[in-house]
């Protein structure tokens, strides 16, 4: 395992996190084959032993003391433009029609299925953690948002565990749960305008208590560069591909609407896979690709090799105490360990189920390929990505950064007078 490096100057902090080993010597609690992973499914359902029993009438299912808990937005005309939902059809795949052809991600059934996939594997590999800010049930965030929201799971989840927190989901596509908590809200948003544009609701109330009642001035004042600020976590999962410039289109705005102590948080994957021997080759097709798809992604401004600039994109925007933590997650089930191997054969799925999106967008909309011929260039991949014999990886990188108190903002204004 490579040794923490610090800098004593901005706070930073790079670590990498877990070796991935053939032998069994794994390191990290997760690594332990004794441990339960905390969600996910059975390892192997071929020798698991099912059994068809009648369920008892001795047991009780207890009601819901309170069946109105969670709450159901309306999905009508008035809620959602028909503009927003009018998606693009691509390549048998569809596509967001808010900001069209700003992400390159499709927004159909078989991408919700794998956003939810790609979250269960990530629960996985952060031993079911879903953040890493200092927050706690003693002391919780006052408000959370949720960039680039996809399917909602993280923005749901945190609002499960902390109820007393307001937190906001924005998104491209209104792809999310009709029944939420009451205390989420999502909005059809996109994160990179550069002037204030109101948000498209899912709940027509919610707008009028947004925009006559001034409640959540940070969702409608987020790309303004004005109104009041908030101690909120500002977090972004998954969203590669998703900004021209992180450190002007994200880090410098959630820095100026954070409240003195507020934490902002990134959860990032790097396309281009890594492996710490020489069993993969220098030409390896997966590689060739992602590599192929980021030149295209460049030429539309939006590349997808964006996690390496996240830290320093936060210390440019005035962050301190920022800290980078890569882990690595295996790409099939090559590795020894049992938690390692199944964790592997879980994000094997999920890789080839991206690669067949994001490409049919890139490959299509830069280099105007057909269908046909994106399939084909598409085989060798398929086919590498599921070969053992490469002990490839991907990685995943946690930024965190915090908004300096007043006091630290004061001292380093003084420092560097």
């Amino acid at each position: 395992m490579s040794s923490p490096q610090s800098s004593i100057g901005q706070g930073e902090d790079t670590q990498e996190i877990s070796e991935i080993t053939q032998d069994g010597s794994d390191e990290k609690a997760y690594d332990s084959d004794e441990a339960e992973s905390p969600v996910g499914p059975p390892y192997d359902l071929n020798n698991f032993p099912f059994t068809f029993e009648h369920a008892s009438h001795s047991i009780n299912i207890e009601p819901d003391s309170d069946p109105s808990k969670y709450s159901s937005y309306k999905w009508d005309g008035e809620s959602i433009t028909s503009s927003v939902t009018a998606y693009r059809e691509e390549n048998g795949r569809t596509y967001h029609a808010y900001s069209d052809g700003s992400y390159h991600y499709p927004n159909d059934s078989l991408e919700l299925e794998r956003l939810d996939w790609q979250y269960i594997c990530l629960k996985r590999l952060f031993n079911g953690k879903n953040y890493f800010a200092p927050w706690s049930q003693e002391r919780p965030p006052k408000r959370i948002l949720d960039l680039a929201t996809g399917t909602g799971m993280w923005a749901i989840e945190m609002a499960e565990e902390f109820e007393s927190s307001m937190v906001v989901g924005t998104d491209l596509s209104p792809i999310q749960p009709e029944f939420v908590p009451p205390n989420v809200q999502f909005y059809i948003h996109d994160a990179t305008w550069n002037l204030a544009r109101k948000l498209i609701t899912v709940d027509q109330m919610f707008v009028s208590v947004l925009f006559f009642a001034n409640v959540l001035e940070f969702s409608r004042d987020w790309m303004s560069g004005g109104g009041q600020t908030h101690s909120i976590i500002y977090m972004i999962r998954m969203a590669l591909g998703a900004w021209e410039d992180f450190e002007v289109d994200v880090a410098q705005k959630a820095f100026d609407h954070l409240e003195p102590g507020g934490w902002f948080e990134a959860q990032e994957l790097l396309p281009t896979l890594g492996c710490d021997d020489d069993s993969m080759p220098d030409d390896w097709p997966p590689n060739l690709l992602f590599n192929d798809l980021e030149d295209c992604a460049k030429r539309e401004h939006r590349p997808l090799d964006i996690a390496k600039t996240y830290k320093q994109g936060l210390i440019n925007a005035g962050f301190v105490d920022v800290t980078e933590q890569v882990y690595k997650i295996p790409i099939s089930g090559w590795a020894k360990s049992k938690n390692w191997k199944t964790l592997g054969d879980l994000w094997n799925v999920n890789c080839l189920d991206a690669i067949q999106g994001v490409a049919m967008a890139l490959l299509h909309r830069a280099r105007g390929l057909k269908r046909h011929q994106i399939e084909i260039h598409l085989m060798d991949t398929r086919r590498a990505l599921s070969d053992k014999s490469v002990h490839a990886y991907q990685r995943c990188y946690v930024v965190l950064g915090r908004k300096p108190r007043l006091h630290e903002a004061v001292a380093t204004t003084s420092i560097h007078q």
